[in-house]
């Protein structure tokens, strides 16, 4: 195993149900095209399986469009919790050191995709913190990341809030994706982006994105 931690692209989000897993099964199709081996990790999965239908795994692998995608999670509660809440009514306990190792794993040998759970604080392991504390930084420093929010009212605290923790953390935000509703759109949501490409200039926001089927 190599002593430098791998490159790999993980996806946040500002909240849940934002389109984590939408913009994960692009990156994982542009990887593809590109000739790379992809591979997808949601290290903790509640609400269900892995193996449901609905699953974020099971709708990467129909998203993406990636023939024998490889598809990984370490552990799956039944309760639509955050992963600290689900975990401790399980009576599990959520390994930072784990999520780490199958990061290093995958990532040496996959262009790996790793997607969060919820917003970038949520909390993750048992002592309340969120994923990013999995990582140490310069494990962060070869990462690229996704932010994800949803474009409408309401948004702009919830992606200042989100940047300014990374930012605190030292953590670079590859860009903002606002993946958006299909027309007509609110006022809100229309002129949103465009706020906060003036209130983020160093932050691309994409707002289009490829419908996937």
């Amino acid at each position: 195993m190599s002593s430098v931690f791998p490159d790999f692209d993980l996806v946040l989000g500002t909240d849940t149900g934002v389109g984590k897993t939408h913009v994960s099964a692009i990156l994982l199709r542009e990887f593809s095209a590109q000739g790379k081996t992809p591979a997808y990790l949601k290290p903790v999965l509640t609400g269900g399986s892995g193996e449901d239908s609905g699953s974020d795994p099971s709708r990467c692998r129909v998203l993406s469009g990636v023939k024998s995608l490889r598809t990984e999670w370490l552990l799956a509660f039944p309760e639509a919790l955050d992963p600290m809440t689900a975990a401790f009514r399980s009576g599990v306990t959520i390994d930072p050191a784990t999520l780490r190792d199958a990061v290093r794993r995958l990532g040496e040998s996959h262009a790996l995709v790793v997607e969060g759970t919820g917003g970038v604080l949520s909390p993750f392991f048992a002592d309340g913190s969120g994923i990013l504390s999995a990582f140490e930084r310069r494990d962060l420093d070869r990462s690229r990341i996704h932010l994800v929010s949803h474009p409408h009212l309401g948004c702009l605290s919830q992606v200042l809030s989100a940047v300014r923790v990374l930012e605190h953390l030292g953590v670079h935000c590859l860009h903002l994706v606002c993946r958006p509703v299909p027309d007509p759109w609110p006022l809100a949501t229309s002129l949103n982006p465009d706020t906060l490409r003036r209130l983020l200039p160093d932050i691309p926001v994409r707002v289009h994105l490829p419908v996937l089927a």
